[in-house]
């Protein structure tokens, strides 16, 4: 399910279940639950995105899906900010 909220500071969320067992390869599926095996996440997370940010949380709170929006936000609060990824510079080859 997928839900969005507009926080107190007017910064829009969108909040959603991820499932590490629920991918369409078996060989990433074993992959990605052995490297969660040791933490929180193995079961799965809440993820919280906004156009700055990402959060994730687990457990997954149960009915999470119905609470009102100052809810969804103090369990953003809780959330682990994510660490974006650095993509690698585009290599422009030189003109002629």
């Amino acid at each position: 399910m997928l839900r969005g909220f507009t926080d107190s500071t007017g910064v829009e969320w969108r909040v959603w279940e991820v499932f590490p067992n629920r991918v369409s390869d078996k060989s990433s599926a074993e992959l990605t639950r052995s490297s969660l095996k040791d933490t929180a996440f193995v079961n799965g997370w809440l993820c919280f995105e906004s156009s700055e940010e990402k959060r994730r949380l687990a457990p997954i709170p149960s009915g999470w899906e119905f609470r009102d929006a100052s809810t969804l936000e103090e369990l953003r609060d809780r959330a682990v900010p994510v660490t974006p990824l650095r993509r690698a510079a585009r290599w422009i080859p030189p003109a002629a």
